[in-house]
């Protein structure tokens, strides 16, 4: 049976979402960045006009490295900082790519002083592994499900959503935790894969009453990170 340590950590997003968008200027976000992280978003930018009739999470400023693993996406409704496995033999933990997330999320909040109001992290993962359908099915349905009617699915995927409050030091509000396993392909050796959505967010509807500092920052991903990793591993435990 598959399990947690089989898994590849694929991608990382970590996003703010900014309520006041009447403080966002293209302009000042590419300033602030480039002031600080000039050196690792050496690639192609894009930056929409201010005045382009788009929704507010819509990104107006799009800056990446050279080789296309970071990327920084901006508007005047969210900031999002992502991350990409752009090869076979890249291996880091989430620890390390977060770290850099939240140093970038951490600066541009405190230089431009924006209002943060909601923060999320999205994980993507994948395990390489022949008839990930049957696989997952085995997994999470009972025997006699598996024989009637899962059994010559092709595909198959599962969707779990929770909302609840984190014991965890310094959380006081409930988040929303979104898992989905399904069937997929790793794409850089076409191999069949089952891929795991990890998204783990405060709640939309409490993005006025927030305002997270550098401090509540940090706190929520080191927060929503442990929990991502404790989940994984309640999905697709160790078998002794």
């Amino acid at each position: 049976m598959v399990n947690w340590r089989q898994f590849t950590l694929d991608s990382v997003q970590a996003a703010m979402f900014t309520p006041d968008h009447s403080t966002f200027v293209g302009g000042r976000v590419v300033a602030t960045i480039i002031r600080q992280f000039g050196e690792q978003f050496d690639g192609e930018m894009q930056v929409l006009p201010s005045a382009a009739n788009l929704p507010p999470e819509i990104p107006r400023v799009v800056l990446q490295n050279s080789d296309k693993s970071k990327r920084i996406e901006a508007g005047p409704g969210r900031f999002n900082f992502i991350w990409n496995r752009n090869g076979p033999d890249v291996q880091v933990t989430l620890d390390q790519v977060l770290s850099q997330c939240i140093d970038v999320l951490e600066y541009y909040a405190s230089e431009t002083r924006t209002h943060v109001g909601r923060l999320g992290l999205v994980l993507g993962r994948s395990c390489a592994i022949d008839n990930p359908a049957q696989t997952l099915i085995r997994r999470f349905c009972t025997p006699e499900s598996q024989r009637e009617p899962f059994n010559r699915s092709a595909t198959f995927e599962i969707h779990n959503h929770k909302e609840y409050l984190p014991a965890y030091e310094g959380v006081e509000y409930k988040i929303n935790s979104w898992v989905r396993c399904q069937c997929g392909v790793i794409e850089s050796d076409n191999r069949s894969a089952i891929l795991v959505i990890q998204d783990l967010n405060t709640l939309a509807a409490d993005v006025e009453q927030h305002r997270f500092d550098v401090e509540k920052i940090r706190c929520f991903f080191s927060m929503a990170s442990n929990e991502a990793e404790t989940i994984i591993k309640k999905y697709f435990p160790e078998r002794e």
